[in-house]
């Protein structure tokens, strides 16, 4: 009887640490490479509302290169909406965005999306 109660203690130690693990998942950009002519970061959005790219604007046009497949919802400062599906191993080129408008971006699937962005600044 004894072993079974260790057993649920560890069990449930286990569940609450991979739980905080789980939680701890941001939504980030990580730098790769800058000079004068491109910025190169890795982008990873997890998949929950809270998690999603907050407001922000692309001054240059750019490629992005899908690491994963997935499909983005991406809102506007003014509330429009449209979707991005991505493939993984696709790279696809987004222009820069209308003067003064913002976007976010949120995952809209159950994995995380991985993006590598090439910003061209020339």
């Amino acid at each position: 009887m004894r072993k079974s109660k260790v057993l649920i203690f560890i069990l449930s130690l286990l569940a609450i640490v991979c739980s905080s693990y789980a939680d701890s998942k941001i939504t980030q950009r990580i730098s790769q490479f800058s000079n004068d002519k491109v910025n190169v970061w890795k982008t990873v959005i997890y998949h929950t509302p809270e998690k999603k790219l907050k407001m922000h604007r692309h001054e240059y046009d750019r490629v992005v290169i899908a690491l994963t497949n997935g499909t983005l919802k991406i809102t506007n400062d003014k509330g429009k909406v449209h979707y991005f599906k991505l493939v993984k191993d696709e790279a696809y080129y987004l222009t820069k965005d209308a003067p003064g408008e913002m976007h976010s971006d949120e995952n809209i699937g159950r994995h995380p999306i991985k993006l590598m962005v090439i910003e061209l600044k020339s």
